[in-house]
């Protein structure tokens, strides 16, 4: 099965002696650094997806099985070797045209393919190759080797069955630059508090600075908002002399700060003073572990404002030697449009020691809302109460683990030389929406997330990863589909055939038909009650808006139930974020049958679904009445930072719906949605173009009459939002997202530029 190498070693080594007799002394020999059978399974390798220690006997008995998009990667040192060389051996089964396995190594510039097997390839039968003098794996502490399959369902097959690293040892190690592989899993779990990843700073707070100086928190004033960086931590930042813990509280929010009107829509505000120009009262808890300030309630936080409802960010703590012995901290936060999902964003900093505080400086100058743009901007006294914090120690924990679990992020620009044969042009990730209207955009691929960065009207945000935008109807798909598909693991696919008016009693009062509508017409937008069959004719329509606007339950679930009958369920798309509200809510209700009536589906997804993938801790939702006993909107009202809609794109996309080798997503209904399933395409969309959705994701059927390009069909299934929110996720495992608020969807120029990562079409 194994292709020896020795003869061309001996070779190389004669060749050696020859120009280099000085150095007779290294004794260069042929060395195997790593060897596998998978005759005991693949222990020490780290697996994605579904992966079966033993393949079926019929296979082969002692090979490792990748189901679907599943992969085994192995980090193995080649440190003290040169001339390296990988033999491996795969079989595959079940593929069909789009379907590949794959034997891919990584020398810290991304995944290559050195074996390749195809549809045709596919009967069972072993095939076996060598790559020799592999460039970039000379000495190389973190050379990787990953079997990967990318088939379209679980039912589609590769084996692992031997795989040899072999090199000529004897060489003298040299200071190889090092690169971070892509996390093989989960972070292990630090001690409680235990550090975060990053820490310590090793500045020596040398710092030069001219915005936002300690005579400017001491005893300044803000006329005008300053460039974003004064909030950022600087590159010679220095750790910290002190420890804040305890309670920030501001004073006169409601009279104080500056506010200018970028887009009003809806005429809110005029040249007079009002609420939504300030900000709501401020009075939160703070922990800090290391350089890192944590605040103890993440997720969106109810403020009794009339207006805005707030979410707290973790920021940082550092010490800078103009602050005159004072450690300086900064926040992220975000206002959030009460009973809406348009997101403001900004930064907050102040100076503390042991015995003091400064001002507190603050202002936002970026969000995600088509309607409604404004700067706002303040510098308020502040009252720092200093005292032990309930559950700290769990809070640093678990905020370590946080962002020990992000996903490795690279600069858009790195794709390209992590892939510079694929020639792909980085430019048209990001186009053709205008840039003054981006929040941000990435690539997902091979476990990495290439970002863009993400400005404000004043400069590049201070916090980019911690940066919220809002879901708006991605939430249809990564929430209430999610949460269905949850249900359906846990209880069984009979959930989906469930009627809604056994579990949302309010039917019965509808103007509308529901006698046979089920669970899974509902999240298919196919009730059959609606008013207006024009493409989001009554999504955009008065009846909707009164939908939107209301903000009890009584009254929500009254407006989403004001359509009449007009076809058959099942039969009929007609798009309806009420549709998702009442979904959302029957699960609910369903849910409370199954585990009691404390059960709350979001929660649910939170904890089964969001936790075991490790989104951050402030993927919060708006529920009605504006409070938290309140019920979760289902089809808007999530936020999301850019590593948490990379997660949820790469379960859905890459993982089949496993997390840490457990399945949580119901893998029938997860392949529907993501087009794996040719005989459950979903309903057409009225308009045009015309797509299909299914279980609220929709999907783009790319072929070659309308794409050229392209020598076969395929699919591309993505989340939309309003206002300009796509999440793509094509086939060969790529995904491409953007957040914006212009109103512009432009994304098939970044799905055919993903194909030159790897070709949809063999």
């Amino acid at each position: 099965m194994k292709k020896s190498i020795l003869g061309a070693c001996i070779a190389m080594l004669l060749v050696v002696s020859l120009l280099l007799p000085s150095q007779s002394a290294v004794q260069a020999q042929s060395a195997t650094i790593y060897t596998t059978n998978f005759n005991s399974g693949y222990s020490g390798w780290t697996a994605s997806g579904a992966v079966d220690s033993i393949a079926s006997p019929s296979i082969a008995p002692n090979s490792t099985r990748l189901r679907g998009t599943a992969s085994i990667t192995r980090t193995i040192s080649t440190v003290g070797y040169t001339n390296i060389s990988v033999t491996w051996n795969m079989a595959a089964s079940s593929l069909e045209s789009a379907d590949h396995c794959y034997l891919e190594i990584n020398t810290g510039s991304g995944w290559t393919a050195i074996g390749t097997l195809n549809d045709g390839q596919d009967n069972s039968t072993f095939f076996s190759g060598t790559t020799n003098n592999i460039a970039g794996a000379n000495q190389n502490a973190n050379f990787q080797v990953r079997y990967r399959g990318n088939g379209a369902t679980t039912g589609d097959y590769c084996y692992a069955e031997d795989i040899t690293v072999t090199g000529t040892s004897g060489a003298t190690p040299t200071n190889t630059p090092t690169f971070t592989p892509t996390p093989p899993g989960p972070t292990p779990t630090p001690p409680p508090g235990g550090s975060v990843p990053g820490d310590p700073l090793t500045g020596n707070g040398n710092v030069t600075r001219t915005l936002l100086t300690y005579n400017d928190l001491m005893s300044g004033s803000s006329s005008a908002p300053v460039d974003d960086s004064a909030f950022a931590l600087p590159a010679n930042a220095a750790m910290p002399d002190h420890v804040f813990e305890g309670r920030l509280e501001l004073a006169n929010e409601a009279t104080s700060g500056g506010f200018s009107e970028v887009k009003d829509t809806y005429r809110y505000t005029g040249s007079g003073d009002n609420p939504r120009k300030h900000l709501p009262e401020f009075s939160f808890e703070f922990v800090q572990n290391g350089s890192h300030l944590i605040p103890v309630t993440q997720g969106l936080i109810y403020s009794g404002h009339p207006y805005w409802n707030y979410i707290i960010g973790p920021g940082r703590v550092w010490k800078e030697t103009s602050d005159n012995g004072y450690s300086r901290a900064s926040f992220p936060f975000a206002l959030v449009q009460r009973n809406a999902n348009c997101t403001h964003n900004g930064v907050m900093t102040f100076l503390f020691n042991n015995s003091g505080i400064s001002k507190v400086r603050y202002q936002i100058t970026q969000e995600t809302c088509v309607y409604y743009k404004v700067n706002m901007w303040g510098q308020l006294t502040a009252t720092y109460s200093a005292y032990a914090v309930a559950d700290s120690a769990t809070i640093k924990t678990n905020h370590a683990l946080e962002v020990g679990n992000r996903l490795p992020t690279k600069p858009i620009a790195d794709l390209a030389t992590d892939y510079p044969s694929s020639a792909v042009n980085v430019s048209v990730f990001g186009s053709g929406i205008t840039p003054s209207h981006m929040t941000y955009y990435g690539v997902i691929y091979n476990g990495v997330n290439y970002v863009s960065g993400c400005t404000t009207r004043y400069g590049t945000y201070a916090f980019c990863e911690n940066l919220r935008a809002p879901s708006y109807s991605t939430a249809k798909s990564a929430f209430a589909s999610v949460a269905l598909m949850r249900l359906g693991q846990k209880y069984g696919t009979g959930v989906y055939n469930l009627l809604v008016k056994d579990y949302v009693s309010e039917t019965t009062s509808s103007i509308g038909t529901w006698t046979n509508v089920t669970f899974n017409n509902t999240i298919d937008m196919a009730t059959g009650n609606y008013r207006l069959a024009g493409y989001e004719s009554d999504e955009s329509g008065s009846y909707m808006e009164t939908f939107f606007l209301a903000e009890p339950y009584t009254d929500k679930m009254n407006a989403a139930l004001n359509f009449p009958f007009k076809a058959s369920p099942g039969t009929f798309w007609n798009y309806h974020s009420s549709d998702t509200f009442i979904i959302a809510r029957a699960m609910n209700n369903y849910l409370q049958t199954q585990e009691g009536s404390g059960a709350d589906i979001f929660n649910m997804v939170k904890n089964e679904v969001y936790a075991p993938i490790n989104l951050s801790a402030g993927v919060g939702t708006i529920r009605t009445d504006n409070a938290s006993f309140g019920s979760p909107f289902g089809g808007y009202g999530l936020f999301w930072t850019r590593d948490d809609i990379a997660k949820v794109a790469k379960l859905l996309n890459n993982d089949n719906g496993f997390a840490d080798g457990t399945q949580i997503l119901q893998p029938d209904m997860l392949a529907d949605s993501m087009q794996n399933n040719p005989s459950d395409r979903g309903l057409d969309t009225t308009g045009t173009p015309v797509f299909k959705y299914n279980n609220a994701f929709w999907a783009k059927n790319m072929t070659p009459s309308e794409f050229p390009q392209y020598s076969c069909s395929f699919w591309v299934p993505f989340m939309s939002g309003y206002g300009g929110i796509t999440v793509a996720m094509a086939p060969n495992g790529a995904t491409y997202y953007y957040f914006s608020d212009n109103e512009e969807f432009n994304w098939y120029s970044a799905v055919h530029e993903m194909n030159k990562l790897s070709p949809y079409c063999p």
